[in-house]
């Protein structure tokens, strides 16, 4: 019983924490903007952007008080225990009902959550543009894909520590880092199901990216236009593959944005390539997984965890439950280091396209960004170092112009 209440308070713990990061932004929003970016908001704008920020913090808390009274009444009745003994086939059967039920149950919660995201706060301040066809196929298309590579991942962990005992740590280990790398290489194909990616058109903008492509030796597969104008306002721009790139353009970003603009984007984008900041990272991504199935594999040795919500013997579905639930001190702890790496990568590509001749129409490419998006231009640098993959645009603004 004391392994339950420790687990609850340590996730009540964690909804408190996040709490306080809300809070912590909230007051820097009364702060006087930094000199740099104060261009980015006329007042009609900045007011616009306090409101959309209300509204959205407003919800956020609904969606978090909800989701945390469902948890915590899943966890106190021993609900996953009372479903899994439902089912009397074989184990593994048993196992693709179980994930099937939850996951199934947690997309119908989501759904009135994402269509009042969707449909009353972003249209609220201009930026959907998904129809109810598209939200539909969209949680169609993300529920199947979902239950498919969750099954993969989840019964291959599971057949290898059925198989090879404490032995499973180390292969599970190979096993999802392959998964991801599987992943990563084909994220065009899963794109591809969600949207259209069509060849950019000949003209001036294609042949400065080819250029740039050819100043940097810079390989690529095709440039294309992904019509992301089909769910939102907001653009942006990828550059994919760990050998020849596939570079992505959202139809927002070539229809709205002057091509001095897009190729500077692409400019920094090429500098991570230059780097190497894909491979760079890898190293820290595999490491935390690494630290995330040692501690699965600490919590599938203690079958008293599971017995404590009310199964009878270690449940492996479960066990991924709670290693999400009470690792967040540690995931919080990593995330404070994958963070800091990501943005010291981010300064090095602005560096890159600043030295380049970029920097000020990479400059007012953010700027346009941040201004599309309503984006916040003075969070707290606490919630920077817990949250921001990048830096704040003030930051890389003073960092492209030294």
């Amino acid at each position: 019983m004391i392994i339950k209440i420790l687990i609850l308070i340590s996730y009540v713990i964690e909804n408190i924490f996040d709490f306080v990061l809300v809070k912590l932004n909230d007051s820097y929003v009364k702060k006087p903007l930094p000199e740099n970016v104060k261009d980015v908001y006329d007042e009609a704008k900045y007011n616009k952007w306090i409101n959309y920020r209300n509204d959205s913090k407003k919800f956020s808390a609904v969606q978090t008080l909800v989701s945390a009274a469902i948890t915590l009444a899943l966890f106190i009745f021993n609900v996953h225990a009372r479903v899994f003994n439902l089912f009397t086939f074989n184990k593994f059967v048993n196992y693709i009902l179980l994930i099937l039920v939850f996951t199934f149950v947690s997309t119908l919660i989501s759904i009135p959550f994402s269509y009042y995201s969707n449909f009353v706060i972003e249209e609220k301040y201009g930026f959907n543009k998904t129809t109810i066809k598209t939200f539909i196929l969209d949680i169609i298309k993300e529920f199947v894909i979902g239950m498919v590579l969750m099954l993969i991942l989840f019964l291959g962990v599971m057949f290898l520590f059925e198989k090879f005992g404490n032995w499973g740590i180390l292969f599970t280990i190979i096993a999802v880092i392959a998964f991801n790398i599987f992943v990563s290489l084909f994220s065009m194909v899963f794109l591809r199901i969600f949207n259209k990616f069509t060849p950019l058109e000949e003209g001036e903008l294609r042949d400065s990216l080819k250029e740039l492509c050819t100043k940097y030796n810079v390989k690529i597969k095709e440039i294309y236009v992904m019509d992301a104008s089909k769910r939102t306002t907001r653009a942006n721009a990828f550059c994919t593959g760990f050998g020849k790139k596939t570079i992505s353009l959202d139809d927002n970003l070539v229809n709205h944005y002057s091509n001095d603009k897009i190729v500077a984007v692409f400019a920094h984008e090429f500098g991570h390539a230059k780097h190497k900041h894909i491979l760079k990272s890898m190293w820290f991504a595999f490491l935390r997984i690494i630290i995330l199935i040692v501690a699965l594999g600490v919590i599938l040795n203690f079958p008293v965890i599971c017995q404590s919500f009310g199964f009878e013997d270690v449940n492996y579905f479960f066990a991924f439950t709670i290693l999400t639930t009470i690792s967040w001190p540690l995931s919080r702890l990593l995330d404070l280091v994958s963070n800091k790496i990501s943005r010291t990568f981010e300064y090095q590509a602005d560096a890159f396209a600043a030295n380049e001749g970029y920097g000020e129409p990479l400059i007012g490419a953010l700027k346009q960004l941040s201004q599309d998006a309503l984006t916040n231009l003075n969070p707290h640098p606490a919630v920077v170092a817990l949250e921001y993959s990048h830096p704040t645009l003030s930051q890389r603004i003073d960092a492209i112009r030294k």
